[in-house]
């Protein structure tokens, strides 16, 4: 199993902010660290990639979409939810993946997943509370992919709420006793190595890995959700993408 065992203080904590069906570098991130923390406790950005993302569709990227509640606009992700139409929505997901993925291996441990995520949806109390949904989704992606990271959330520490940005972050990893925090690369511009350093943490960024795998089309499109991996690679091949990503030290 891939993925640091629960320990009482986590020497290397992730957060970030939950994700539908995330791509693999979100998941190389909860593999590198002992414990992944959920950041509900920030805006949730309208027309981004929290509740959507993109699979290989007729041989061409296609972007699927799973709805939110879209009032109010301006609203903490804590407190959103998914529409009234998204078991439905995830339904119809499951007949596209059926379709365009046909030849693919392992197309039947994808579907699970999103058949598995329609039943949740549709047996919450409604509207569904999108972190809690989305939350589960990701532990039914932890299960497929071998991952035992435990999946916290960042409101269960009861921060002061007028902490922004790094301030909240290091007030989060001194909460839980982490020694180091691990944020994607792609982040770096957001977090000085000083500050952390008179908290008395350690910043790393983490370099993802895409490799490239059979998608059953000529070329490759890399940054897929995961329902694309799970579709096409074998677990053990799995594993290895899991383990390809770099952590550098900031």
């Amino acid at each position: 199993m891939i993925g640091a065992s629960t320990v009482q203080s986590p020497r290397r904590v992730a957060i970030m902010q939950p994700y539908l069906f995330p791509y693999i570098g979100y998941f190389q991130l909860a593999a590198a660290v002992d414990e992944f923390w959920l950041l509900d406790t920030v805006q949730f950005i309208q027309q981004g990639w929290m509740n959507r993302n993109n699979l290989l569709i007729n041989g061409r990227k296609t972007m699927f979409s799973i709805p939110v509640n879209k009032r109010p606009r301006i609203d903490l992700i804590s407190n959103k939810a998914y529409g009234p139409t998204a078991a439905r929505d995830c339904e119809k997901l499951v007949r596209t993946v059926r379709q365009a993925y046909a030849k693919a291996p392992y197309t039947d441990d994808a579907l699970r997943l999103i058949e598995d995520f329609a039943r949740h949806l549709a047996h919450s109390p409604q509207p569904a509370d999108f972190t809690e949904a989305t939350e589960y989704a990701l532990h039914l992606c932890f299960d497929a992919l071998g991952l035992t990271t435990p999946i916290r959330r960042i409101s269960s520490l009861g921060l002061d709420d007028t902490l922004t940005g790094q301030e909240r972050i290091i007030a989060a990893c001194r909460a839980v006793g982490a020694q180091d925090y691990v944020n994607m690369i792609g982040g770096r511009d957001l977090y000085d190595a000083d500050s952390f350093a008179v908290a008395g943490l350690s910043l790393h960024f983490l370099e993802p890995a895409l490799p490239p795998y059979d998608q059953g089309h000529a070329g490759f499109e890399p940054g897929l959700s995961i329902l694309d991996v799970i579709a096409n690679v074998a677990p053990e091949g799995i594993c290895g993408m899991l383990n390809a990503a770099r952590i550098v030290q900031a």
